[in-house]
């Protein structure tokens, strides 16, 4: 069996100013979810689950309707389950999604077998998902979990600071230790963190994870604990790799680091949009996309 690809597509984007995940970038106005779906499909790939909010669902129907070839594999889930438990006074005070953690678990129903898990707004290649998908095929023991790191250099923004997870992997290559980190900007030829701290190593976690499918027993679990002990829950979020970390430290899986030294690109920022839309108009003039993109 082919792995599913699923879409963190819920964001509302509030440094972006909009549905990011709806902003057209190609020169027919797809966005860079459309490329990433057509990359995992043509790249080892069966199916796609976008986990989306009523916030954004009109708008992605639309979008899905536009892609021919590949609406068919493609489903949804949405992130507002596995709030029962939450007390009512909590939850209307909550304005923003609970995370990552929790949006994958609310695709949980829709997913057989392993999968991966990347964001809707950012561009990670099609070597990344080519690479993620012979990894899952040929892995699929319940500890067998891996993600693609990038070269630091390669992802960050020239309209602002960035937070990306650091990721260290031991001397087999399986992640050792992921540190979520704030302020992340290059002066000269260093890169630096909040506080003017210098980054010598570890690649950049961006969301671009393989998981199997005893995942979903983990989130549950930990959901639980999460709510139980978080400072705020009118804001603190649940994060996939915290409950990675959790893992980790209680001996439950080994997640190898796939290197990928392409050019990583999101947007983050509003201006970032140009850039982006830049460098898929580039790949496309070069034959690396059909345009359109869906026949």
């Amino acid at each position: 069996m082919k792995p599913t690809l699923l879409i963190l597509a819920a964001g509302r984007g509030s440094r972006f100013g909009g549905a990011k995940q709806v902003a057209p970038m190609g020169p027919h106005g797809e966005t860079i979810m459309e490329y990433s779906i057509y990359d995992a499909l043509n790249n080892g790939f069966e199916k796609v689950v976008l986990v989306i909010n009523k916030d954004v669902e009109q708008d992605t129907f639309e979008l899905v309707d536009k892609m021919t070839s590949a609406k068919g594999k493609i489903s949804y889930a949405y992130q507002d389950q596995y709030t029962e438990f939450i007390h009512p006074d909590i939850q209307s005070k909550r304005l923003k999604p609970w995370g990552t953690a929790h949006a994958i678990m609310c695709a949980s129903d829709k997913i057989e077998g392993n999968f991966a898990m990347i964001n809707a707004d950012d561009y990670y290649g099609k070597d990344a998902f080519s690479t993620m998908a012979n990894f899952l095929q040929k892995n699929t023991a319940p500890n067998n979990y891996s993600m693609v790191g990038y070269d630091l250099e390669n992802t960050l923004s020239a309209n602002g600071t960035v937070s990306r997870g650091i990721s260290i992997s031991d001397e087999n290559g399986y992640l050792s230790s992921i540190k979520e980190t704030h302020g992340i900007f290059a002066k000269g030829d260093k890169i630096l963190a909040e506080g003017d701290i210098e980054i010598t190593e570890g690649l950049a976690s961006m969301n671009f994870w393989g998981f199997q499918n005893n995942l979903f027993d983990e989130l549950k679990s930990q959901f639980k604990g999460f709510l139980e002990t978080t400072p705020d829950l009118t804001k603190d979020e649940y994060q996939i790799p915290t409950v990675i970390d959790q893992m980790i430290k209680k001996g439950m899986i080994e997640v190898s680091v796939l290197h990928s030294g392409a050019k990583w690109f999101g947007v983050t920022y509003k201006e970032d949009a140009q850039y982006a839309a830049q460098a898929i108009q580039k790949y496309v003039a070069q034959g690396m996309y059909p345009s359109p993109l869906w026949e």
